[in-house]
């Protein structure tokens, strides 16, 4: 997702005031491919099964691919193509410096691991097997969007891939996601603005519904603590935290988390809660994919790891949380278009059956795929006895996908490691941030979503355990 920033260093007071405000944050071949020189590296452009493409093979290959799956980006459309994370071209100069070839797919943004996407990834395959030649092994790996894409492609197609690496994705999958999103979109509207006209599914002019949304969010943080203690509820069903800056610390009071998470909402989530985004979902699949009929939302709550930071903005509003939640159960149910749902999980649904070495990359404070999609990964690989093929490393960092070139190298080294030599090395806190730290200058920078310029910072990977992903396993409601 693209980084927008508010000018300036950001405090508080500074963040609040985008809360109030109404502005965002401040040649090619057919088939064959053409190919030049730089440095020692050939770098290929071309199409792949229609999709444009770009790989960049080093004089002194080592045999090992590495496929790139790139994020989302709202406005739709597709990217120019990319084969490395483009935030860090530090990590690619460094890949293409130790003999490894890169190769990534424009396949076009969409809200979820698309059956396009991932055939447009394997055509890529298939090309450089025939116009460069067969790897001794292909690691998949991507961010955001790219990491869920990355866990369905090594999921489904084992047999092509020797190891992956998702990073910051919907790993528990695009059906649990987009109920996530609804949850959260359904619980405002419910308690804030129950005779809005504002729609969770089948939006008939998703622009006009996302302002809508946008501007009562706005009022409902403007209106005080009830308000925000509303709000703080209404995000812990999705479990999403308040962490919206990279570069400030974790939010320690219930009033900066409810602030966080209201940034994130107007400024990158909102979309796929009522917006385009969600829109988007809903004519990929047919029509609306998630639900919340049968679901118990005081359960739902008393699973979430925010809890407690509601638990405190309702003593401090004096609110009845009781009440609230009564209002939620009473409130009108969203149900599903069966259909859709079965081609959204045909396409996106990630079932935690890991057949390669896997390395998952996650920040603690993730706004937009929260950690606990880590969670249901991790427990659905151990229920299908597969946890010896998987590691999952955290970071403790704020945001979306921001990590440092060092972080996500040392990520990757794990994983090459297992696939090099059978076994899995050190993949404790202490150990990588040793790793981490042997980069050395240039490769520790990180940005902001809200802040401008770079800041160089240590490593930050700790030891976590995800809550449970906050909507528990329901039959999906078809007939």
């Amino acid at each position: 997702m693209r980084k927008r920033r508010i000018p300036g260093v950001v405090a508080a007071a500074a963040l609040a005031a985008a809360a109030l405000g109404t502005g965002a944050p401040a040649a090619r071949a057919a088939d064959g491919g053409t190919a030049g020189a730089a440095e020692g590296v050939r770098t290929l452009t071309g199409t792949a099964g229609g999709v444009p493409f770009l790989a960049d093979v080093p004089e002194h290959w080592n045999g090992t691919l590495l496929l790139w799956s790139h994020a989302y980006e709202q406005g739709g459309g597709a990217p120019p193509p990319e084969d490395a994370d483009p935030a860090h071209p530090e990590v690619r100069t460094w890949l293409l410096d130790h003999g490894y070839a890169l190769a990534g797919s424009s396949y076009p943004y969409a809200p979820f691991a698309t059956r396009e996407a991932a055939d447009g990834q394997l055509a890529l395959l298939d090309w450089f097997r025939e116009h460069v030649g067969a790897p001794r092994s292909t690691v998949a790996w991507g961010r955001s969007l790219g990491g869920q894409l990355t866990a369905v492609l090594a999921e489904r197609h084992p047999r092509r891939f020797a190891g992956a690496l998702p990073m910051c994705g919907e790993v528990a999958g695009a059906v649990a996601g987009a109920n996530a999103q609804l949850d959260m979109a359904f619980a405002l509207g419910a308690l804030l603005w129950p005779d809005a006209d504002v729609r969770t599914a089948r939006i008939a002019d998703p622009a006009a519904n996302l302002d809508r949304a946008l501007g009562l969010l706005r009022s409902a943080y403007r209106s005080g603590p009830q308000g925000r203690a509303r709000i703080a509820l209404a995000a812990a069903l999705a479990d999403v935290p308040g962490w919206a800056d990279s570069l400030a610390p974790a939010p320690a009071d219930p009033d900066e988390e409810v602030l966080g998470q209201v940034l994130a909402t107007l400024y990158q989530n909102g979309s796929f809660l009522w917006g385009p985004g969600r829109a988007e979902l809903e004519r990929l699949v047919g029509g609306n994919p998630s639900w919340n009929t049968g679901v118990d939302y005081a359960a739902q709550l008393d699973r979430s790891g925010r809890r407690a930071a509601v638990d405190e903005a309702y003593r401090r509003a004096g609110l009845d949380m009781d009440a609230d939640l009564g209002t939620l159960a009473a409130a009108p149910r969203v149900s599903p278009d069966p259909g859709a749902v079965l081609r959204l999980a045909a396409q996106a649904s990630v079932t935690g059956r890991v057949a390669v070495p896997t390395v998952t990359l996650h920040s603690t404070g993730d706004v937009t795929a929260p950690v606990e999609n880590e969670r249901r990964y991790g427990d659905l690989a151990a229920v299908q006895g597969r946890s010896g093929l998987l590691r999952q490393l955290y970071t403790a960092r704020g945001n979306h996908c921001f990590f440092t070139g060092a972080e996500e190298l040392t990520a990757l080294r794990v994983l090459l490691d297992r696939v090099a030599t059978g076994r899995w090395g050190p993949s404790d806190a202490a150990s990588l941030n040793v790793a981490a730290a042997g980069f050395g200058p240039g490769y520790d920078a990180m940005t902001s979503y809200y802040q401008d310029g770079v800041r160089d910072v240590a490593p930050a990977f700790e030891e976590y355990r995800p809550g449970p992903f906050p909507r528990s396993p329901l039959p999906l409601p078809l007939p």
